[in-house]
């Protein structure tokens, strides 16, 4: 009895705590466990919007020798050919197909998600003539790649007339497959 009465007492002494219930509340929170939640690393460059969709992978991630099998120099070759073609016309005839079915948009103004048809309408409302592929990098921790295109006119958002397209792999059902199977697809559209 003496102990309850010891330790009501500090609580309701001249340094109580300030906040009703607060004690409990202390109490529980250090007797409950809190779950770690499952974080999923963002396949998206540094900068770039959230995505909408989070890929689910089926194994972990791949080394880098896995990521450097799983990107043959003919993948690489048919994703610069295709996008090549793509964007070397003003209507930007073929990008439907490399769009997956929902892109993240980040521009220097900010970021958005858009179903493939209003991303391909986007690039659509700001392509012109002499765009051109830069650049294609190969991702190093995942299998990815990056693809700088240029010439793109300066309408804003674009400044300076570069658009940068990720492309991973998916599979039918829309899931990232880093296994080397699946479609190149373009999931996040970075316009500078």
């Amino acid at each position: 009895m003496l102990g309850g009465t010891v330790g009501c007492s500090v609580l309701l002494g001249p340094d109580a705590t300030p906040v009703p219930g607060a004690a409990a509340t202390l109490t529980r929170s250090i007797n409950t466990p809190i779950p770690t939640p499952v974080r999923t690393p963002s396949p998206q460059p540094a900068g770039s919007p959230s995505p909408l969709r989070v890929a689910v992978a089926a194994s972990p991630s791949p080394s880098s020798g896995q990521v450097a099998a799983a990107l043959s120099d003919a993948d690489v070759a048919a994703v610069q050919s295709q996008l090549d073609q793509s964007v070397s016309t003003p209507d930007l005839s073929g990008i439907d197909d490399l769009l997956l079915d929902h892109v993240s948009l980040s521009t220097q103004q900010g970021g958005s998600v858009m179903d493939s048809s209003d991303a391909a309408s986007w690039l659509r409302d700001h392509a012109g003539p002499g765009i051109k592929v830069d650049q294609v990098t190969r991702g190093t921790q995942d299998v990815m790649l990056q693809v700088v295109t240029d010439g793109w006119p300066d309408k804003d958002p674009i400044q300076n007339g570069q658009v940068t397209f990720s492309l991973r792999r998916y599979d039918p059902n829309g899931r990232q497959d880093e296994s080397g199977g699946g479609q190149w697809k373009i999931d996040v559209i970075q316009a500078d």
